[in-house]
């Protein structure tokens, strides 16, 4: 797999104080969010009909993406700020997959795209971060499900190589405008000539770009013959 064509942006210092001060503020109000729409499907104000329950459940998950959101504003934040820490922990990668082969190729079938997943078993251990490994392994494939057009085809493929988990996802039905590497790019480089019609991936593919690079790791984005590849390489060591 080769390295990325462009070299990463630097650390910026003032943006990282920035970015993690504006995460910290966001989370307190989405944590009173979250707090009160449990409270509220719990019963604890008294009981729901269906049509509130499907509603309260609906703006429970948006809360719980907007979480996701700000966590990835303040990795940002510790990526400028020099500030980015991996932990290591023993993760079996077969049962996280598991569960994300379920989570994503729900949303995939509610989208009209047909998923797979080619994955180690359940019971497969490493030694890795497990907090960073789950952002790859669903914000990799996750951009592909969203991106794709109804009626594409989205294969995921995770496997262990010399001390290596690497991760690729092939999808047809996604346009793209301009060099496909840098949907991992960060998004300071606003790649000059990419319409504003372009589809990007928000912060997730740049946050990944940036913290694999930071993890001793590398990424790739091509397009062939209609077909997006994303791929990922990062240190992990079975145990």
């Amino acid at each position: 797999m080769s390295d990325a064509p462009r070299p990463p942006a630097p650390p910026d210092p003032v943006r990282g104080v920035f970015l993690g001060d504006l995460a910290h503020d966001l989370s307190t109000p989405l944590t009173a969010i979250h707090g009160a729409l449990e409270l509220l499907l719990s019963g604890a104000y008294g009981p729901l009909d269906a049509e509130q329950r499907s509603l309260l459940l609906e703006v429970l998950a948006s809360a719980r993406e907007m979480r996701a959101i700000v966590q990835d504003v303040a990795d940002l934040g510790a990526l400028d700020g020099s500030r980015f820490v991996f932990g290591t922990a023993r993760v079996d990668v077969g049962a996280i997959l598991d569960e994300l082969r379920a989570s994503i190729g729900d949303a995939a079938s509610k989208r009209g795209v047909t998923f797979s997943l080619d994955a180690p078993p359940a019971g497969t251990v490493i030694e890795t971060d497990d907090r960073r490994l789950r952002q790859i392994l669903t914000c990799v494939p996750g951009y592909a499900m969203k991106a794709a057009r109804r009626g594409s085809q989205v294969d995921a493929v995770v496997a262990l190589h010399d001390g290596r988990l690497r991760v690729e996802v092939r999808a047809t039905g996604i346009t793209l405008s301009g060099d496909p590497q840098m949907l991992f790019a960060d998004r300071r480089d606003p790649t000059p000539g990419v319409p504003k019609p372009y589809r990007g991936p928000g912060l997730g593919l740049p946050l990944v770009g940036r913290m694999v690079q930071a993890w001793g790791g590398r990424v790739r984005a091509e397009m062939s013959d209609g077909t997006l590849l994303l791929a990922v390489d990062v240190p992990a060591r079975a145990v």
